[in-house]
């Protein structure tokens, strides 16, 4: 695809970004730029600097939270997986017994 300008504010400064989904593009800059104003509004005072290394620090937790439930969820599945491979197996040798 192709890859469009975009103009976005973040915490009061724009920024001309490219990508290829401006809404994606927008979304994801609003959601940054709710994090450093909350993070403002929560601890004024903060340089901007401080600012954008806390939300990064927000974000990457987030991040790591999400790959690892992702990671808990993966485990789940695979084990169900194997539990009804097991009963298929089970049941596939008694209908073969039975037959």
């Amino acid at each position: 695809m192709h890859q469009k300008d975009i103009r976005v504010k973040i915490f009061n400064s724009e920024y001309n970004l490219q990508g290829e989904n401006a809404e994606k593009v927008e979304r994801i800059s609003d959601y940054l730029d709710g994090i450093m104003n909350r993070i403002n509004n929560e601890s004024p005072n903060q340089s901007e600097e401080t600012i954008a290394v806390v939300s990064a620090l927000n974000i990457a937790e987030e991040y790591f939270k999400e790959k690892d439930s992702k990671i808990d969820l993966e485990k789940d599945y695979s084990g169900l997986l194997d539990e009804l491979s097991t009963k298929v197996k089970t049941i596939s040798e008694l209908i073969d017994e039975n037959l």
